[in-house]
């Protein structure tokens, strides 16, 4: 569920060719269960983006910042990593690993 969803996007309506690059992004693990990340990236309409999104009780919820100009944009987020189990209203468990095979 999404608590809050602001989008601010003005795209080229002269852009024919609509393309999209991922340049990487980095992740790192905060705890358990929470991870900070941030990617860029290259989407050729958007001249200019700003979004902010915060939600929760589904998949990778968090808060989630994306600033953008001239197609080039960075996102920075810091979420859950679970998965929401819809069904039962709770977070998705998953049983331990081992390394012993």
């Amino acid at each position: 569920m999404n608590i809050l969803d602001l989008r601010i996007v003005l795209n080229n309506p002269f852009d024919r060719w609509d393309y999209f690059i991922n340049f990487g992004s980095i992740f790192v693990r905060l705890s358990k269960y929470k991870s900070w990340e941030i990617q860029h990236s290259f989407h050729s309409p958007e001249l200019l983006v700003f979004r902010l999104e915060w939600s929760k009780n589904k998949s990778h919820a968090g808060v989630k910042v994306t600033l953008g100009i001239f197609g080039y944009a960075v996102d920075f987020q810091i979420y859950d990593n679970r998965h929401w189990d819809h069904y039962n209203d709770c977070w998705e468990v998953y049983e331990e690993r081992s390394n012993n095979g």
